[in-house]
């Protein structure tokens, strides 16, 4: 408590006194007194609740038994890995590469890293370069996605037949 509380709170009492004393009859005296006791409890009483509320409120308290299990819930969509910390298709990469090699006749090889060695000639490393990219895109997709396989597998086909459908921002 600090002194101006102390303050307010001896001139209150001075003039609750000074009111006493004017009172001469002995019976409203004692309700006076009665009156501000309760007066007074009711005061501390709300100045506690509060002071206790603003100290109280964000403090967790201790954990509590825990309650009933619930209903089960929805069973979700077959393939779909949304809460797993394996998601993603695994051994993305060939499974891609086996794709672009059968759409474009290109070894896999040539399609996993085009150089002139493993394409053999020129066309073929030309057109098997923008290939690569798409299946590098292709690949940090794959481990990230939350679609089932097979899905995945048509929605590769569909990027690999045309790029343009196929970029970093389309939803997999």
């Amino acid at each position: 408590m600090d002194v101006t509380t102390l303050l307010i709170l001896i001139v209150i009492f001075v003039i609750i006194a000074s009111i006493a004393n004017m009172i001469h009859e002995l019976k409203y005296k004692i309700v006076f007194y009665m009156v501000i006791a309760l007066a007074s409890l009711t005061i501390m009483n709300i100045y506690l609740a509060i002071t206790y509320y603003i100290s109280l409120r964000d403090d967790p308290g201790i954990q509590g038994p825990q309650g009933n299990t619930g209903p089960q819930g929805v069973v979700g969509a077959p393939g779909h890995c949304t809460y797993s910390d394996t998601c993603g298709i695994q051994d993305a990469r060939n499974l891609i590469l086996t794709s672009a090699n059968q759409l474009y006749n290109i070894s896999t090889q040539c399609l996993d890293t085009p150089t002139l060695t493993t394409c053999l000639n020129q066309s073929t490393l030309d057109q098997a370069t923008p290939i690569n990219a798409q299946i590098n895109l292709l690949e940090q997709i794959a481990y990230t996605t939350t679609m089932a396989k097979t899905d995945f597998m048509n929605k590769i086909n569909i990027c690999l037949q045309d790029s343009e459908q196929c970029t970093e921002d389309v939803q997999f």
